[in-house]
């Protein structure tokens, strides 16, 4: 058997595994996923899983890098374009629809609910990607101080929690994302002189 067909079998295997992931997490929440219920959903015993993750927080970093290696897809799917505030606008539309059409996903990557879970290394640039790019379009609007990036991703995040809180299926509170955005840029945006 060649290299290449190995790799791919190991890529689709290791597809299957975190798509069973994802659905356990879907059904009953992220604590729900097991070692032993995502072997059973892919048709392998738990002891070849670990030929794949390490762990079940290893399968958790798995799934943290993956939903961020969507939710970026996602943001790269179309040119920016647009002013730096049409830009800011849209990055923000797309993360907050991400995190609201993805529970479980919102919360392994914005929220900490799983004790003792830390993205490695590797996992934790790509969600620097999206801090960065998020600090270049405030930079550009002049207001993109490390406390800038931090309210702004709270404005951001809190819509997203409250919406899957309070309004599942719903946009009660994702509606407001341009005002939110509008009064964050009135207050921390220096005025023109």
């Amino acid at each position: 058997m060649s290299a290449t067909s190995v790799a791919d079998r190991r890529s689709r295997r290791r597809g299957q595994i975190l798509a069973a992931a994802w659905d356990i997490a879907g059904e009953s929440g992220l604590t729900a996923v097991s070692l032993h219920e995502v072997a059973r959903r892919v048709g392998i015993r738990q002891p070849s899983l670990y030929g794949y993750v390490n762990s079940k927080l290893d399968l958790y970093d798995a799934m943290f890098a993956q939903a961020y290696e969507q939710l970026l897809a996602r943001l790269d799917s179309s040119a920016p374009s647009g002013s730096a505030r049409e830009q800011l606008l849209r990055l923000s539309r797309v993360v907050l629809d991400f995190a609201v059409e993805n529970p479980s996903r919102q919360q392994l990557i914005f929220q900490r609910t799983i004790p003792g879970f830390e993205p490695s290394a590797a996992s934790y640039v790509l969600a620097r990607r999206l801090v960065d790019r998020t600090a270049s379009l405030l930079s550009a609007l002049g207001s993109g101080s490390p406390a800038h990036i931090e309210v702004f991703t709270s404005l951001v995040g809190g819509l997203g929690a409250q919406q899957i809180a309070n309004d599942p299926g719903g946009d009660r509170f994702t509606r407001h994302l341009e005002a939110v955005l509008d009064m964050f840029l009135d207050h921390f945006v220096p005025a023109a002189t």
